[in-house]
């Protein structure tokens, strides 16, 4: 509905009304010159068009100045008097049906989407829009809130969530609207043909609502990077066969997570680093070797199971679903003939998060020793499974804004992870060892563009000037201490990624960088490719005069 639709509503609401109330103003106005007053020198006179005006204003808003320019006759009085009697009940009519139109959810929305609509179209920087303020839109808000390269548009069906969302008072604000995303109009005002739109996610537990979204977004901008969320068997195929960029298996996802642990808890770890974890191997990170329980049910629970026969684990599986879970959660009988005793894991992957502590709890007063892998499906309940000493939770939730983040900020941690995993496990010792040792166990990860934007004075210096990694990241002020930056890829322009560069490689124009660094290091490092003579003595190890740069000869 845009600016022009509202103005029609208004309109057509209050076409009564007006009609009503102008009758009552316009009949004692024209009544009031057409009948003879008596003026002060005692001759007949007719009042101004202006003064009936004026008079019938004030008369009607129960103002009542007195009798002007001079003493009205009986005729006029009464005329005045039936003014009184229309022109207030008019006002009170018309007053009433504005208070009622603006009561009205129709035209509220009308109201609510032009406000909204003028919001996105005054953004000037690159936007996302997120459809859905669930605790994954939320958690991805604040990801991307934090690092400020681009603004945010929120689309949500529930009022509640949306002035949940107004009351974080992000700064800078967010443009919010009630309204189902799913619909073109919606997608349309929330600028999704927009230039400045660069991406849309979409994050809902509903995957046909997902697709209906992803469907209306890709045909209305055939350019624009979709980003959606997929739980079903089909439901990714759906997607990409759409158009969506990016596809959000969170099953998949978990699946992987466990097949890395299995394989090695240095590549787990590296994995969940990546994904927003510690990069330090810890007891949890290492998954036994002997019988595994399988606690759940549909496509969850499949893609568990095939996990587990790729790395030959023994493992039973109980299809647990919420008709009986009453009997089988609570039922010890039952996890004792799944050999509960013997098993060295569980895994409680149900889609009810009460069933999964059910699970948990059962499991661990049978076997206190057992390593408990649990699915968290609502983020709220972290601190009751966490109660339990659950030793790895997956949070579907945190699981897609992190993957979603990682598509959207730095696109490289894909094809990092796809390198790694190519590795064995001494190289994935040395690739960690490498980081913690250099950085930290907690580092940030980040990745950059070689370019005028980002790295000015070294776009310029490749121009002119061959530069290697290791001239900027190793002793860069000659003073013996390293920049606490590791670069785990570099992606050409041309497509190829190389994975874990050495010090000696070239820089090239318009290379994106994958690295891990501490805060001090990366405020460090964005000075040095940010400006000139820092540059120069970090590349020569002597300060530069004007004429000694190579674009000024």
């Amino acid at each position: 509905m845009n600016n022009e639709s509202s103005i029609w509503l208004f309109l057509r609401k209050m076409r009564a009304p007006l009609i009503v109330l102008n009758l009552a103003h316009a009949i004692p106005v024209i009544l009031l010159t057409l009948v003879p007053g008596i003026n002060a020198e005692g001759n007949s006179a007719h009042l101004s068009f202006f003064d009936a005006m004026y008079i019938v204003g004030y008369t009607a808003t129960t103002i009542g100045f007195g009798e002007i320019p001079y003493p009205f006759t009986y005729p006029q009085r009464i005329i005045v008097l039936l003014t009184i009697y229309t022109t207030v009940p008019a006002w009170l009519y018309a007053l009433g049906s504005i208070i009622a139109l603006l009561q009205d959810k129709l035209f509220v929305y009308a109201l609510r989407m032009n406000a909204f609509r003028r919001k996105v179209s005054h953004l000037s920087q690159d936007f996302i829009i997120v459809c859905g303020y669930t605790d994954a839109g939320k958690l991805l808000i604040e990801k991307l809130n934090q690092d400020n390269l681009y603004r945010i548009v929120v689309i949500d069906k529930s009022i509640e969530k949306i002035e949940a969302l107004q009351g974080e008072l992000y700064m800078p604000s967010i443009p919010a609207i009630v309204a189902d995303a799913s619909m073109t109009d919606v997608l349309r005002s929330s600028g999704a043909l927009s230039p400045n739109c660069k991406f849309l996610v979409t994050l809902f537990d509903d995957d046909q609502l997902n697709l209906k979204i992803s469907v209306r977004a890709r045909i209305l901008n055939e350019s624009l990077e979709i980003i959606a969320r997929s739980g079903v068997k089909h439901g990714g195929e759906n997607l990409s066969n759409i158009g969506v960029n990016h596809v959000i298996d969170i099953f998949s996802i978990i699946a992987q997570r466990i097949d890395f642990a299995l394989k090695s808890p240095y590549l787990f770890n590296l994995l969940s680093w990546v994904q927003g974890g510690n990069l330090h191997v810890s007891k949890s990170d290492i998954l036994p070797t002997g019988k595994y329980i399988v606690c759940s049910r549909g496509r969850f629970g499949k893609t568990i199971q095939n996990t587990l026969d790729k790395n030959n684990i023994d493992y039973t599986y109980l299809d647990i679903n919420k008709e009986i879970h009453e009997k089988v959660s609570s039922d010890q009988d039952f996890f004792l003939e799944a050999g509960i005793l013997e098993a060295s894991c569980i895994i409680a992957g149900t889609n009810d998060d009460a069933i999964n502590l059910s699970i948990i709890a059962t499991a661990r007063a049978l076997n206190p020793r057992i390593f408990a892998i649990v699915r968290e499906n609502e983020m709220e309940e972290r601190s009751l499974f966490s109660h339990l000493r659950v030793d790895k939770i997956f949070i579907l939730d945190q699981i897609a804004a992190l993957d979603g983040y990682n598509y959207i900020d730095r696109p490289m941690t894909f094809e990092f992870i796809e390198g790694i995993g190519q590795f064995e496990k001494e190289k994935l010792v040395d690739t960690l060892l490498t980081i913690t040792d250099r950085v930290n166990k907690r580092p940030a990860l980040l990745e950059m563009k070689i370019d005028k934007n980002t790295m000015y004075a070294l776009a310029q210096f490749l121009e002119h000037t061959p530069v290697t990694l290791g001239q900027i990241l190793n002793n860069p002020y000659h003073d013996g201490v390293d920049l606490e930056i590791v670069v785990l890829g570099i992606k050409r322009q041309s497509g190829e990624f190389i994975l874990l560069p050495t010090s000696e490689i070239f820089l090239q124009s318009n290379d994106r960088l994958l690295f891990a660094s501490t805060r001090p290091s990366l405020e460090r490092f964005r000075t040095i490719v940010n400006h000139y003579y820092e540059l120069y003595f970090v590349i020569h190890g002597v300060e530069a005069s004007r004429l000694a740069l190579p674009w000024s000869r």
